[in-house]
């Protein structure tokens, strides 16, 4: 064991003097904090072995941007209940079938670099701003634990305060192109993770007269960033599941019912002032057909069991959340 503290400490000397690590900048409550990123010593054994340093993963990605198809064609809606058929309720799907129209229609878009939180915010992150004054407390009992634990997704909060949270932390929500690049990437990945469902890379549900379904290991929430084999190939966790996330554009539709016009964009974000807040990625309740990268929704309640949120940054930031 001296062998794994005298590692730790020589760790702790290097994080301390600075080493070859780089310090960086927050603006955080109107205040400007400077962090180093942390090292983390991997592990090493009583026989010895060589000490190895990293830095820490930081808690958020940045996204290079660039051109990509968001919303589906009409295959790609078709192929959406096609999938929706493999589920246990079968005779669901025709009635839902109008839900896969709001993803039309397949256009271009382009967006400048932006930053996104790797995870969704979580209790412990979002209680911070909580005891600041500066977001108002979630809606579930305290003590509940099937939503207040310091590692699951933040629940029960409206969009405003989401909104306020990204704002505390120097962010804003993503818009919905920013949020579905992230999902699908320039390639237009169907899920996060790649072309084909995979029911072990997400915490999910199914589309059954019965509640809840812990095939996956989770009956509701699982932690943030649980799922690391479903990661988007840039490292972004739990874009499929757990909870659904609310973006910054308000929910709109044409009278037949699709949601996008055609045309190509550039960083688009919804006119709409009236509608729903729009909400992307599907949560722990939800089917399959409903995690892909492209679906949306939206949510009429000021909150729910099953939507959360993350942030986006308008550059790099390498430093870890509140």
């Amino acid at each position: 064991m001296a062998r794994r503290a005298n590692a730790v400490a020589l760790a702790v000397s290097i994080f301390a003097f600075g080493g070859s690590e780089a310090a960086f900048a927050q603006t955080e409550g109107g205040r400007s904090r400077t962090f180093s990123r942390a090292l983390v010593v991997d592990d090493v054994g009583e026989t010895g072995g060589i000490v190895s340093l990293r830095a820490a993963e930081s808690s958020r990605v940045f996204l290079n941007g660039g051109t990509f198809v968001m919303g589906s064609s009409r295959e790609e809606m078709a192929g959406a209940l096609t999938l929706c058929r493999r589920e246990v309720v079968q005779n669901l799907c025709d009635r839902i079938a109008p839900r896969f129209r709001t993803e039309g229609v397949a256009h271009r878009v382009t967006l400048s670099p932006f930053g996104l939180d790797r995870g969704e915010v979580s209790v412990e992150k979002y209680r911070r701003c909580v005891a600041v004054g500066r977001c108002a407390p979630p809606s579930f009992p305290p003590g509940d634990t099937r939503f207040d634990a310091p590692n699951l997704p933040v629940t029960h909060v409206g969009r405003n305060d989401a909104s306020a949270y990204c704002e505390w932390v120097g962010g804003r929500l993503p818009t919905e192109a920013e949020w579905e690049f992230a999902a699908r990437g320039v390639a237009g990945r169907r899920f996060p993770w790649g072309p084909n469902w995979d029911p072990g890379l997400a915490n999910h549900g199914v589309l059954s007269r019965e509640e809840g379904d812990d095939a996956d290991g989770y009956l509701t929430l699982s932690p943030v960033g649980a799922f690391r084999h479903g990661r988007t190939p840039e490292g972004i966790d739990d874009l499929a599941g757990n909870v659904s996330e609310f973006v910054e554009d308000r929910f709109d539709v044409d009278d037949e019912g699709f949601g996008y016009g055609g045309g190509a964009l550039t960083n688009p974000h919804s006119t709409s002032k009236g509608g729903p807040p729009v909400v992307r990625g599907g949560s722990f309740r939800d089917a399959a057909p409903f995690l892909r990268g492209a679906f949306r929704s939206y949510l009429l309640a000021p909150y729910s069991a099953a939507v959360g949120f993350r942030c986006a940054y308008p550059t790099p930031a390498d430093a870890s959340s509140p």
